[in-house]
């Protein structure tokens, strides 16, 4: 798989963000009772089990796209990888996806329990607020409104409601139409806030907000083909794959129509540079693999 890690030029906005994790997760820990530290050690392993970081560098190339500092937004980068996090400890659990491994490393319930493990899943998402609502007291007015838009993200109108509709489906038929929507809720909505969220925080304008808004949409579409992509390569097919819905060629010109869409919609922004490379990279790691 392409790894954003080594990506050239992210090596500087990559390091800023895990230097703000690790110290977030450093100061969360001498901050709580002794009695929790298994917890917190539960949502360390699952913070730095060698995730891409996609969301994360979404919020900070908005700022870079706008012309604003990769610092301001860093705390709430932290918050949208927070939340991630507990979406995949959580999926993972016997009851939902029941997965033993996770990016080659056994996952959270099977290191620290299940019990832990879904309470550090659900402190992960609690504490993804608290950190956007004590970092951007100087503008309350717009953290309200992305409190609000995480809110919506995370939960029934989100990835909580694309979880459901996944889970109650079964092996009943569904169309693109379908598995479209149900991406948008489960994977596409916590991209839409990685880069719509960021753009309040920076006070963009109406029309950058739309712009962007428009971006998270598409390369949502993207970034989930490209995961059904990666899993047909492996052997995974299942009902929810645009690969087994249309087909691996339909299936690759659906990847790039939308990729391109993603791109048009950044035209005109002061420094898209970083979100572009976004978008290669999303492709390349489903056809250059």
């Amino acid at each position: 798989m392409s790894n954003l890690q080594t990506a050239e030029g992210w090596e500087s906005p990559l390091k800023l963000f895990e230097n703000f994790l690790m110290n977030w997760v450093v100061r969360y820990g001498d901050e709580t009772p002794p009695e929790v530290a298994r917890l917190v050690e539960s949502m360390k392993y699952s913070l730095t089990n060698g995730g891409k970081r996609f969301r994360p560098l979404l919020a900070l190339f908005t700022a870079e796209a706008l012309g604003k500092s990769q610092v301001s937004v860093l705390p709430f980068a932290c918050a949208v990888e927070l939340i991630h996090t507990y979406s995949l400890v959580h999926d993972d659990l016997p009851s939902m996806d029941n997965d033993d491994m996770r990016r080659g490393q056994p996952t959270n319930h099977k290191v620290f329990g299940e019990s832990t493990a879904i309470l550090a899943g659900d402190n992960l998402l609690t504490e993804a607020f608290g950190l956007v609502a004590n970092h951007y007291t100087d503008t309350p007015k717009l953290a309200l409104e992305v409190i609000s838009d995480m809110s919506v993200a995370a939960g029934g109108m989100g990835m909580v409601g694309g979880q459901m509709i996944d889970l109650s489906r079964g092996d009943s038929p569904i169309t693109v139409a379908e598995i479209t929507k149900l991406h948008q809720l489960k994977t596409g909505a916590l991209i839409g806030l990685s880069v719509v969220g960021a753009a309040k925080l920076l006070k963009a304008s109406p029309d950058e907000i739309i712009q962007l808004r428009r971006y998270a949409e598409e390369l949502g579409v993207a970034f989930q083909i490209a995961d059904d992509i990666e899993d047909a390569r492996e052997g995974k097919i299942e009902n929810f794959n645009f690969v087994h819905l249309l087909g691996a060629e339909q299936t690759i010109a659906k990847l790039k129509e939308v990729s391109q869409a993603a791109e048009d919609a950044l035209h005109g922004l002061s420094n898209p540079k970083g979100l572009l490379a976004l978008i290669r990279f999303n492709h390349d790691r489903a056809l250059l693999n």
